[in-house]
């Protein structure tokens, strides 16, 4: 009896291994040929609040509805992405001509700490430099290795911003390809958003009772939960990028909007975020004499500090957020499997499998494979 109930249960575990990984592999297989279908419907989804407040406030045809709010959405962000790309480009072109001189003057900066003598500069330089004088054979090593590795990082930046440039050369060239993809997705955002009733209604039908009710509160706890953390994200991110940009126009930075826009990538990182930037920067116009500059910077990163810990906490209450730790890991285990894009989708499978979790699909798994019910074993 015992040797037959743990081959059920074993077998229960393979058929539930078995359709996990049909799942997984299914969805890798299917998706680059419904890709544009499923952005589509995202775009329907977010502009189905404004379909419904037009269908019934307004008294405006759903086929109506689903074109203005295409029309809005669509076109706020082509402006917008042919806006940003303009400017980057530009900027990212003068600073990889301007990237080398720049590193060779924190290179030539730091040889000359360590070769000169200067009263301002802390007791510790003083030991560096005494012990060079000592040892000058050392001392010319380590000049060296500086130089060394500092020509190493001025090639891995200069070479970062060619490959971007080269990239956005690339997605230029491959223009047309494109274009056709967002005229199939545009198409299947009008046609979703006008039909998405009866396609609710159509898809509620077909699905057992128990898997609507699973569903449906995976489905719920998705929207909730991965769109306001999406939504809290974009609107942090958004509002340092903005409040960079002003910043460092403000002050007269070159390269202000790109520098924005990096230091809002980088306030996606936990505990880190733009201090990882700001405050290294302030510190090197400090040390390279322009104080005014420097002040500026900390003055900067002080005002983030405020106005995220004012808005932070009114976001994150309204919104499903993750513990930072969880957060952290979640960021580094994406950037290894996929790279780049790897930081919003670590985050965003940590929210996926905090729904599923909630909604019991892993205990309910687990019941099935030790053959129990709602009322007990099986």
């Amino acid at each position: 009896m015992i040797r037959r109930e743990t081959a059920e249960i074993l077998l229960r575990a393979i058929i539930v291994a078995i359709t996990i990984l049909a799942l997984y592999w299914g969805l890798i297989w299917i998706f680059p040929f419904i890709y544009p279908f499923f952005i589509g419907w995202l775009i329907a989804m977010i502009a189905e609040p404004a379909v419904r407040f037009l269908e019934r406030r307004l008294r405006l045809p759903r086929w109506l509805g689903v074109t203005l709010s295409l029309l809005v959405l669509v076109g706020s962000f082509l402006t917008l992405l042919i806006f940003l790309t303009s400017q980057i480009v530009v900027e990212l072109t003068n600073l990889a001509e301007y990237l080398p001189s720049a590193i060779d003057k924190v290179n030539q900066y730091i040889v000359q700490l360590l070769t000169q003598d200067n009263r301002e500069i802390s007791l510790i330089i003083h030991h560096i430099q005494d012990y060079m004088k000592n040892n000058p054979e050392q001392k010319t090593e380590i000049i060296n290795s500086i130089r060394d590795n500092v020509g190493v990082i001025t090639n891995k930046g200069t070479q970062l911003i060619t490959d971007i440039i080269s990239g956005i050369g690339s997605f230029l060239r491959d223009l047309p390809y494109y274009a056709t993809v967002l005229i199939f997705i545009i198409l299947a955002a009008f046609f979703i958003g006008v039909d998405w009733p009866l396609i609710k209604k159509r898809f509620t039908h077909i699905l057992p009772k128990r898997i609507q009710t699973t569903g449906g509160l995976v489905i719920r706890d998705l929207k909730r939960a991965l769109m306001g953390f999406i939504r809290a994200q974009l609107t942090l991110i958004s509002i340092t990028t903005l409040v960079v940009w002003v910043g460092l126009m403000i002050l007269g930075v070159d390269y202000a909007l790109t520098l924005a826009i990096i230091i809002g990538i980088v306030d996606l990182l936990p505990y880190l975020g733009v201090g990882a930037v700001l405050v290294p920067w302030s510190l090197y116009l400090l040390l390279t004499g322009k104080v005014q500059l420097g002040v500026s910077i900390g003055v900067l990163y002080l005002v983030l500090i405020v106005i995220r810990q004012f808005l932070e906490p009114k976001l994150v209450a309204t919104n499903i957020g993750l513990n930072p730790l969880v957060t952290l890991i979640a960021l580094f285990v994406g950037l290894k499997l996929f790279g780049f894009f790897g930081l919003i989708l670590g985050p965003v499978a940590v929210v996926i499998l905090m729904a599923l979790h909630r909604a019991h699909v892993f205990v309910d798994s687990w019941k099935y494979i030790k053959g129990e019910t709602a009322g007990g074993r099986g």
